[in-house]
């Protein structure tokens, strides 16, 4: 037929640029169709973005060129479209987990991903057409406000969507889950750039608590079980969603075709589409992006289900405070640390020189833990002890805990609320810039001087000190009995 004919003229066109600039508005007059119109009809036919679908193609070729040809690696970024040697490291271990250089002298045996060619069959779908999005349209992740941990801004939305109303707030369910308590350094090369507690203990065990806290059950359905009865868990997504409640989802935002962050782990569904066949993902923002289930997912789904008990304000701030050290003294778990381990781990491998290499990502495997002390204040939130100082007159002296935490860590500053610890990486050139970015000649002239990378390493050492304090004044606190209810 003409029209699959054309199909595949678009694929040979994009196969014989990918060394050049793929137009798309040469693809939209090989295909006789708005570009937009063809991007989505590529998403549905293959389950990924046309833009993800080049994307692989060329990093498949570039794999092939580094294991079979004597180029340098910097000239196989440039001949496949990348601006840097870094930029093509983070893109070829986010597909390989591995590093160009370490494939090549290694000789890895790398999986080809293949070019598609299109042919025509016919497939029976279950269900019908009908489309459906919950009503609740508020922004997921709103970064103007400080919301960048996935877990508890999506908590939050489901927690609207069945009645609680503006409490909990975001920071009260993100002092629960951990995520502005306890500060996280991943030794490994990371893929998937998360930098928070839910991320680092993302699964079953971490969702359990979280829902048994706020007083809900919950069913936990893994992807082994999504894939292999599909038809089961479709019609269960399109009830909840018919009953404008979302679906938490569980997942390496990089395994979503059509979405193209490197941040995040939890993530939700708040419509469906093609008789629930296809589920809209909430990311952040508003806009969605739709993921066909094809039985080859890579996502696990939770499910709120009934409240259990009822659960006051008071006894989730209670919660959150003896959660506390617990967050703070996990142990290492391979190669993830928490707390005061985490400044160490990192201010260790800072000064073995980690960071020098080029092909370390700046953002994936440093910056991103710059961030957190913007997003948690250095971490050991203290927002929940005036808050439940304020709601009782019992608990004034919860308030004085707090402030005796902030003067330990030094938490207060007059620069937007951020922490010391932001502050002297930001002066010492191992940190953020003034802008809130990082500045990549800056940071690599101080990782490559011995001197200079001590004296960031010392700052984290001398904070992780800092965290040691708080954990012994919090314990106890706690162990005093009359002093925490």
């Amino acid at each position: 037929m003409e029209s699959i004919d054309r199909l595949n003229r678009a694929i040979n066109y994009i196969e014989e640029n990918l060394c050049e600039n793929i137009s798309y508005n040469e693809i939209s007059k090989i295909t006789l169709s708005p570009i937009s119109a063809f991007q989505r009809f590529f998403c549905l036919t293959t389950g990924m973005a046309l833009s993800d679908y080049i994307r692989r193609r060329k990093l498949s070729r570039a794999a092939s060129d580094i294991l079979h040809t004597d180029e340098k690696i910097i000239d196989i970024a440039v001949k496949y479209g990348y601006e840097s040697a870094d930029a093509f490291s983070v893109a070829f271990k986010r597909v390989y987990n591995i590093s160009p250089l370490f494939a090549r002298q290694n000789q890895v045996n790398l999986e080809p991903f293949h070019r598609l060619y299109y042919t025509l069959s016919v497939k029976y779908i279950k269900g019908d057409t009908k489309m459906k999005r919950i009503a609740n349209n508020r922004e997921l992740l709103d970064g103007s406000k400080g919301h960048n941990y996935g877990l508890p801004d999506c908590m939050k939305f489901i927690l609207e969507c069945v009645g609680w109303g503006e409490k909990p707030d975001f920071w009260d369910i993100a002092a629960i889950t951990g995520d502005t308590v306890a500060q996280v350094y991943n030794r490994n090369l990371t893929t998937s750039c998360e930098y928070c507690v839910s991320g680092y203990l993302a699964g079953p065990e971490h969702i359990k608590y979280v829902f048994d806290t706020l007083g809900y059950d919950h069913e936990y359905v893994t992807t082994a079980q999504l894939n292999a009865d599909t038809d089961r868990y479709i019609p269960k997504i399109i009830e909840m969603i018919d009953r404008n409640i979302p679906v938490l989802v569980k997942t390496n935002l990089n395994d979503i075709p059509g979405w193209h962050s490197d941040v995040g782990t939890h993530c939700l569904i708040v419509g469906y589409d093609n008789g629930g066949q296809i589920v809209k993902l909430l990311f952040d923002g508003t806009e969605t992006v739709d993921c066909i289930l094809t039985g080859e997912n890579k996502i696990d789904l939770i499910f709120i289900g009934e409240k259990q008990r009822e659960v006051t304000l008071e006894e989730l701030y209670m919660k959150a405070i003896h959660k506390m050290t617990y967050w703070l003294t996990l142990p290492e778990r391979n190669g993830l640390f928490f707390g005061a381990a985490a400044f160490r781990a990192w201010a260790d491998d800072i000064e073995a020189g980690r960071f020098e290499e080029e092909s370390l990502s700046m953002w994936e495997d440093y910056g991103v833990y710059v961030c957190n002390l913007a997003t948690s204040g250095g971490g050991v939130t203290t927002s929940i002890f005036k808050k439940l100082a304020g709601m009782n007159q019992s608990h004034s002296h919860l308030a004085e805990i707090g402030e005796k935490i902030d003067k330990i860590l030094e938490n207060r500053t007059p620069r937007n609320g951020r922490c010391k610890l932001w502050l002297q990486l930001e002066e010492l050139g191992g940190g953020m810039a003034q802008n809130g970015a990082m500045d990549k000649d800056l940071f690599r002239t101080t990782m490559r001087d011995k001197e200079k990378r001590s004296k960031v390493a010392a700052a984290l050492r001398d904070y992780a000190e800092r965290v040691d304090q708080a954990v012994m004044l919090l314990e106890n606190e706690l162990r005093q009995g009359e002093q925490l209810p």
